[in-house]
């Protein structure tokens, strides 16, 4: 099962009728992020590793989800979520950061992100990257950190230029989801349901 779930890029999972996110695309992050780089988190020096990045169509924000298997990526399941500039960020454990400027690349939107907030930890960043003109997602062993090595997750192909810079804003906590290694799609399913559930009601005043 194992084998099966790492070598799992999009899942596609029918459950609790029509409205349910489970009909919607689960993007499935369940291995080692650094798996084939030289990143070493105790040599002080920022490794960025592209060897396992994916390439998606597309993500649809008003049903997708990316999931990480909690064996892999040090995110606690009841996370932290923001979205916003660089200047009014805090510390957190998933950002999408919404700054826009040219150049801009992981380790810009890293180092922007690490100057912004003052708490150390692993979390996850989306940002919009200027060359190829579209978004991703990474992920940072330290988000405080200048030198914090980095693995670029993924790529959405579409929507590129400024419809993918005017997406990121849409971005919300119910895209992420952090999970247990799955036994099953159906356990897969419910465990995001479930953290889109508790988030939902830790906001709630």
């Amino acid at each position: 099962m194992n084998v099966f779930w790492a070598g799992l890029f999009t899942v596609g999972v029918l459950m609790f009728g029509s409205t349910s996110r489970c009909q919607a695309a689960i993007v499935l992050f369940s291995s080692d992020p650094f798996e084939g780089s030289t990143a070493d988190p105790n040599d002080g020096v920022r490794t960025i590793f592209g060897g396992g990045q994916r390439s998606l169509a597309a993500f649809d924000v008003a049903q997708d989800t990316f999931a990480f298997n909690e064996n892999f990526f040090d995110l606690p399941r009841n996370f932290s979520f923001q979205n916003g500039l660089a200047s009014d960020l805090l510390g957190t454990d998933i950002i999408v950061l919404q700054d826009a400027p040219t150049p801009h690349n992981a380790g810009l939107a890293a180092t922007a992100i690490a100057d912004a907030i003052d708490i150390d930890g692993a979390g996850l960043f989306i940002y919009w990257n200027s060359g190829l003109s579209v978004n991703r997602l990474v992920y940072s062993t330290n988000l405080n950190s200048a030198t914090a090595d980095l693995a670029i997750l993924a790529r959405i192909d579409s929507p590129t230029g400024s419809d993918a810079v005017n997406a990121l804003p849409s971005f919300s906590a119910s895209n992420f989801s952090v999970v247990p290694e799955p036994a099953s799609a159906s356990l897969l399913c419910l465990a995001i349901a479930y953290g889109s559930l508790a988030r939902r009601r830790r906001q709630t005043p």
